[in-house]
């Protein structure tokens, strides 16, 4: 596994970052908060896990066993929620909601970036999204500015 951070193109001081204090077991709704600190620090850091089914799964470095959550099931696919929606938070083990999809953007501006989109593979079209203005994780049912991210490489 590679140890990452998840960096925001839009804001790019502001990284994903997962509190999971409390989280021990599985739970149907996940728990702790996802955060959107602006340095790298142990809660900010995953193993990039690369699973058989093609995807992959960000584990924390801190919480046993906790990875990324998304639950879109209240996002609509192909449509632009302004605030985004959705909940992004951490999970007891990996199942199907702790699985993501990969996608790079090609375009100019980012020829010499390597800027993706992190896709739910539970929740097809659906993307995770950092606002930090407004120091907000969640979905989004497009994949545009507030959904493209950087995986930096950190150990």
């Amino acid at each position: 596994m590679t140890l990452v951070a998840i960096r925001s193109v839009a804001s790019p001081d502001h990284y994903v970052g997962l509190d999971a204090n409390g989280v021990t077991q599985f739970t149907p709704s996940g728990g702790g908060q996802v955060k959107t600190p602006t340095y790298v620090a142990t809660y900010e850091t995953f193993f990039l896990q690369r699973n058989d089914d093609g995807t992959v799964s960000f584990k924390s470095t801190v919480f046993n066993d906790v990875y990324i959550r998304l639950d879109g099931s209240n996002v609509p696919k192909d449509t632009k929620i302004p605030p985004g929606g959705g909940v992004v938070n951490g999970q007891y083990t990996a199942h199907s909601w702790e699985k993501f999809r990969i996608h790079k953007k090609d375009s100019e501006y980012h020829q010499y970036k390597a800027v993706v989109g992190i896709e739910s593979a539970a929740f097809p079209g659906r993307f995770l999204r950092l606002d930090g203005h407004k120091g907000v994780v969640n979905v989004q049912g497009v994949s545009k500015s507030l959904e493209e991210f950087e995986i930096l490489v950190v150990g």
